[in-house]
């Protein structure tokens, strides 16, 4: 049962930060604690769950400053396919955290470093992707699994992604979509001049390393924030990291029925599954 909370609203998104006002008096009327940002810093892991009300991008900020700690996104953006409660939805959310309804669904996350003629540049972790992005020319990346061999890639550079970032930027690279309990992680070519566009699936304890081959322009970027513009040569390792990316799941979540109606994908939008209108079975959504 969820009685200690974190609130955390999105910069500059009024809507969002009226929400975190409402979502106080709510808990705080029903004999919770919560702390908003400003306290968090203090009492962060003492929380039983953080609630992150905005998209997906607050929510992976929110698990890179407490890491560790559950967070039930309550989504004010666009897509949000990680805030799994919608902002008209808030109450029932709540109700089902306050009174112990929920379960916590644990994602791997990854480990990176960046060496540089043997000298570690770079040395962080991600919870969605590992880019290595080039700028306005072709590059190229040279690609090893577990110290084998696997192809050198010419094209706009390559993405490491945890199940819960197939979704992301892998995904609209044509990259595969990782379910909930996948043990592995999908390196995808980024726009590969060639056309053999095969991304892989890799078990979680893989080690994968990339090389870069060019002169030209190209950066880092951990889950979406460019870290360093790389150099030829330069190695980027990835692993899995040691912390773990927890989300609270509520009943009834589904993660194929929010694949559908968050991404608009439906082959046939007015089909209905032959087996009747019963829901389908609870599974976590990333």
């Amino acid at each position: 049962m969820a009685r200690r909370f974190g609130l955390v609203a999105a910069h500059g998104k009024p809507e969002a930060g009226q929400l975190a006002e409402e979502i106080r008096r709510w808990l705080t009327a029903r004999g919770c604690a919560v702390a908003g940002e400003g306290e968090l810093a203090a009492q962060w892991s003492d929380r039983d769950v953080i609630v992150a009300i905005g998209g997906d991008g607050l929510i992976m900020r929110v698990a890179h400053a407490y890491p560790g700690i559950p967070i039930l996104g309550i989504n004010v953006g666009r897509i949000g396919f990680l805030a799994l409660a919608e902002r008209e939805d808030w109450q029932r959310a709540l109700s089902e955290l306050v009174a112990g309804r929920y379960h916590v669904q644990e994602g791997p996350t990854l480990a990176v470093q960046l060496e540089r003629r043997g000298e570690l540049l770079v040395d962080g972790w991600a919870i969605n992707d590992v880019v290595i992005r080039a700028g306005y020319q072709l590059i190229e990346v040279e690609l090893y699994v577990d110290g084998q061999f696997v192809n050198t890639y010419p094209g706009d550079g390559m993405i490491v992604a945890t199940p819960q970032g197939s979704t992301a930027y892998c995904m609209a690279a044509g990259g595969p979509v990782l379910t909930a309990g996948v043990h592995g992680f999908a390196v995808t070519p980024i726009c590969p001049h060639s056309p053999i566009r095969i991304a892989l699936v890799v078990p979680e304890q893989a080690t994968i390393e990339q090389v870069y081959l060019s002169e030209r322009e190209a950066r880092l970027i951990i889950d979406g924030e460019p870290v360093l513009a790389l150099e030829r040569g330069d190695l980027v390792r990835v692993t899995r990291g040691s912390h773990t990316f927890r989300l609270v799941v509520l009943p009834g979540t589904n993660f194929y029925e929010a694949f559908r109606s968050k991404f608009n994908f439906q082959i046939r939008p007015e089909a209905q599954p032959s087996r009747g209108n019963e829901r389908a079975p609870r599974s976590g959504a990333r």
